[in-house]
């Protein structure tokens, strides 16, 4: 006899209605209040459920077994699999794990670490490893430049669309290079019937008028690190000389902001040794012209940097608070720019199930500057994670193990979490350096990541329930168009 059990869940009041959250399939559903009893009741009592279904199954007529029928059509009750369904499954997961060592997944993505040289010297930086070969001070030469190029083009199968990353250390070091790569990545995507977009990752030091009319010109998308205005960001971003690099970076970025044909550009904050000022830092960011700023705490096994867990409870209480403020702009019909929070609502709305973290590895790479293909720009100069090189390709004997063990269904602590559709076992690098294996889910955030779903749902469900709308043009405009206006 088969067996039932209610899904993997979270629930969610808003304003008097109930709303369920579904793991599995990164669903939100409202509730009837029948249902909400039922899920409730059942909860805990699988062998109950299973009776009560085989039992209202009997009588197909009644109104009971109608209730149920929908609960499983909603995927709210999920059957258990018998053996025979097991050995259906069996096959059916092999199938996908080949599917991921397979060399039809297109690439999309492709960062170019233009160089390892970098004119800060931030304390946190994560580049000097332990394990990095050859990396001091090394650039890219323009023939691996641009057989990188060609790599991305001729493996995005039927893509349409390809992005180059410029990356670095400091990128705009090589700003000649970046010039002559995107010149010739426009001509090799358009001769394949292709579009190419770009982006760049800068501390914004190096920037001058030539370069912003540049990077505007071409539609580079921009990210700036920066972890602040004045001593906030000056605190472990210095000069290599040890002088301070708030009021270049400001000057150069108002230039940028404020540049004639503008576009939206994105600030990336590290957050080391503390949260205290999160809220503070965004405001002040997205006053400067920024349309939004990111925070990410430090991946570091240094614990004078590293957030603990009293640190991560203060950036969660910290999120929060923004979160509200989100909530408070959104019901006005505006944009609180807070990436975190955008990217989680963004999620829920489109009902994204990841089976990986991330896309490294599998539309995504990254090449070093001696033409070596690696998972991401993370893992850039770890020998063990060489996987391939431009002038050969992706080695799929690498690849395909590291996609099969990067999976979500190969990690079994993520297999009965309910943020695992949003999160699948977090960032490779961070479980590199805290958990020791780059394929092992990142325990140490976990309860984080689920308090910080239950956040998104809060002001997910307000806005369901109030401004629709504003969720729908949301998830439109995300990754399509940038606001303009900041107002939805």
């Amino acid at each position: 006899m088969s067996t039932y059990r209610i899904a993997d869940h979270m629930t969610v009041e808003t304003d008097g209605r109930h709303f369920i959250y579904l793991a599995r399939d990164n669903a939100v559903f409202e509730m009837e209040p029948e249902i909400r009893s039922l899920v409730e009741v059942y909860e805990n009592d699988p062998r109950r459920l299973t009776s009560d279904i085989e039992d209202s199954r009997r009588q197909a007529e009644s109104d009971r077994w109608a209730v149920f029928e929908s609960l499983l059509a909603g995927r709210i009750v999920l059957r258990e699999a018998s053996e025979d369904d097991m050995s259906e499954k069996g096959v059916s997961e092999k199938g996908v794990s080949e599917t991921q060592g397979q060399k039809d997944i297109p690439m999309r993505t492709l960062v170019l670490h233009l160089t390892d040289a970098c004119n800060l010297n931030c304390a946190y930086c994560y580049h000097e490893d332990a394990d990095s070969e050859d990396r001091k001070d090394s650039s890219m030469s323009p023939e691996v430049a641009m057989r990188a190029t060609d790599l991305l083009v001729e493996n995005s199968g039927n893509a349409k669309e390809i992005v180059l990353v410029f990356f670095g250390g400091e990128p705009l070091l090589r700003f000649p290079l970046i010039r002559e790569t995107t010149a010739y990545a426009r001509k090799r995507a358009a001769d394949a019937g292709k579009t190419v977009k770009f982006a760049i990752t800068t501390n914004a030091t190096l920037l001058t008028p030539e370069i912003v009319d540049f990077l505007h010109g071409n539609e580079i998308g921009v990210t700036v690190s920066m972890d602040g205005v004045g001593k906030l960001h000056d605190r472990h971003r210095r000069f290599r000389d040890g002088s301070r690099t708030y009021e270049t970076v400001e000057r150069n970025v108002l230039a940028l902001l404020n540049a004639r044909g503008s576009r939206p550009v994105v600030a990336r904050v590290t957050v080391a040794d503390s949260a205290e000022h999160v809220p503070e830092t965004l405001e002040q960011l997205l006053a400067l012209g920024f349309s939004e700023a990111g925070f990410a705490p430090v991946t570091t096994a240094d614990p004078k940097f590293q957030l603990d867990k009293d640190g991560m409870d203060l950036l969660l209480e910290k999120f929060r608070l923004l979160s509200e403020r989100f909530l408070e702009t959104a019901m006005k019909g505006s944009l609180l720019g807070f990436t975190n929070l955008i990217d989680l609502l963004t999620t829920l709305h489109e009902g994204e199930v990841k089976s990986h973290p991330c896309g490294a590895g599998l539309g995504l790479f990254s090449v070093d500057p001696k033409g070596r293909l690696y998972p991401c720009q993370r893992f850039a100069g770890r020998k063990r994670w060489r996987m391939g090189d431009v002038a050969s390709g992706p080695n799929f004997e690498k690849v395909a193990p590291f996609r099969k063990a990067s999976a979500l269904e190969s990690k079994t602590p993520c297999k009965s979490c309910r943020a695992r559709a949003i999160c699948a076992g977090g960032c490779y690098h961070e479980a590199l350096v805290r958990m020791g294996d780059a394929s092992a889910p990142n325990l140490h955030y976990c309860g984080w990541i689920k308090e910080w779903l239950s956040v998104g749902l809060h002001v997910y469900t307000k806005l369901h329930l109030a401004r629709p709308d504003y969720l729908d043009k949301l998830s439109m405009t995300r990754g399509h168009a940038p606001f303009q206006s900041h107002t939805l």
